[in-house]
């Protein structure tokens, strides 16, 4: 798998001839590398089968030319360079040129770049648009050192955004922070713990979403927590997704117990959150995870589900009084007893089963299941099926009538 390494190359803001301040920059195993130009250093740590310089119109291409190369064929073109980067006109014509003598400096492929200021929502997207573009599949490194202050925020965002849509394995964000520079050493920092940040994050949001217990997995294993309990959470949400909520919960008990310390690494920030979403599976009785999970998949809109667990759950409390088996599917078995048991008491309190909201929930999720109404239903049931607002309301309305 191809490694790609990301570098923004700013303006010039230090020695005329060399750019950057040159600087002694101490790699986390403890070895310096001299150089003005971080992501240069960098190269070489990592050594990388390909590089991507990105840079404006105005970066100071002309410098990082002439540190490192200084036969006639770059001489020419940096002299070209200086002039276009003095009035910020440099073009990718002029950067094509160039990207065989950087390639050869380097000892491996390089593709200089151009991207906008980042001056307005525009810009901004296409900066994103160019590394997306630039960047071969993968895996990738990032320096987030040089280029406009705003160019790290917006290097950054390209990390999550290389992840999410492009697909690409981001390995690695660095920073050559000058700013911490003590006694001529200038500390070379890993920000991974902001890429952690980020993946939990949209970890949560995916969840709240769609309810796949998967989406921590390689966040746990990542932090340190044992493959068998990881296996849980992956276990717990096929059985969830097939509606066998015993097993889903049996799974997710026995992770559960790995969060009764506190969690390694990034989880820690975000226990109390992953908490809040498996409490349904902490001691309580069936028909009380299958209600509270069927208003999780109400307030997400997947009707089908919570229709599902909503009656689910309104037969398993039937069961539970009567002392009947929810799992006798049988035609003439507990759970059809237990549903006669159900219209005998709603008679006995003076609801008619036809117009019971147990009885609505009933149909709405075979309706659902089907794709379509029966021909007896009325227009208001009808209309529900046509108009997610209507669905809402009418399945919270009987839910909180059945099972509240």
């Amino acid at each position: 798998m191809k490694t790609t390494l990301v570098s923004f190359l700013g303006k010039n803001s230090g020695d005329l001839q060399t750019g950057y301040r040159t600087a002694t920059y101490r790699f986390p195993d403890g070895h310096d590398r001299v150089t003005p130009f971080f992501g240069l250093a960098l190269e070489k740590e990592l050594r990388p089968d390909f590089m991507v310089i990105l840079g404006t119109a105005g970066s100071m291409w002309d410098v990082l030319i002439e540190h490192l190369a200084d036969d006639a064929e770059a001489e020419e073109a940096r002299i070209e360079l200086m002039e276009a980067v003095r009035v910020a006109t440099v073009d990718a014509a002029l950067l094509e040129r160039l990207q065989p003598v950087v390639a050869r400096q380097l000892g491996c492929p390089v593709a200089l770049r151009l991207i906008p200021y980042g001056r307005d929502d525009e810009e901004q997207a296409g900066i994103l648009r160019a590394i997306a573009e630039a960047v071969p599949p993968g895996r990738v490194h990032i320096d987030l050192t040089h280029g406009f202050r705003h160019l790290a925020a917006l290097g950054l965002l390209s990390a999550f955004f290389l992840e999410r849509m492009a697909r690409l394995d981001v390995k690695g964000l660095y920073y050559g922070a000058l700013d911490m520079t003590q006694g001529g050493i200038t500390p070379v920092l890993r920000l991974n713990g902001l890429l952690a940040i980020q993946r939990w994050i949209d970890a949560l949001d995916r969840f709240d979403q769609n309810g796949d217990y998967g989406v921590f997995a390689d966040l746990l294993l990542a932090d340190g927590i044992a493959q068998d309990k990881v296996n849980c959470l992956k276990k717990a949400a096929f059985f969830e997704r097939t509606f066998n909520l015993r097993d889903a919960a049996r799974q997710l008990g026995t992770f559960l117990a790995t969060m009764d310390e506190d969690l390694p690494g990034t989880g820690r920030l975000f226990q109390q959150s992953l908490s809040e979403r498996l409490a349904w599976a902490r001691g309580k009785p069936l028909h009380q995870q299958q209600r509270h999970l069927a208003y999780v998949y109400l307030n997400r809109r997947d009707f089908v589900r919570a229709a599902v667990l909503a009656w689910e759950a309104i037969i398993t409390l039937e069961c539970t009084r009567h002392d009947l088996d929810f799992g006798d599917y049988a035609e003439d078995g507990d759970r059809k007893q237990a549903e006669a048991e159900l219209k005998s008491r709603l008679r006995t309190e003076g609801t008619n089963w036809k117009e019971a909201p147990q009885r609505r929930i009933k149909d709405l999720r075979n309706a659902l299941a089907h794709g379509s109404p029966p021909a007896s239903w009325a227009g208001d049931l009808r209309q529900a099926l046509a108009a997610p607002a209507k669905l809402y309301e009418m399945l919270n309305r009987d839910m909180k009538a059945a099972l509240d």
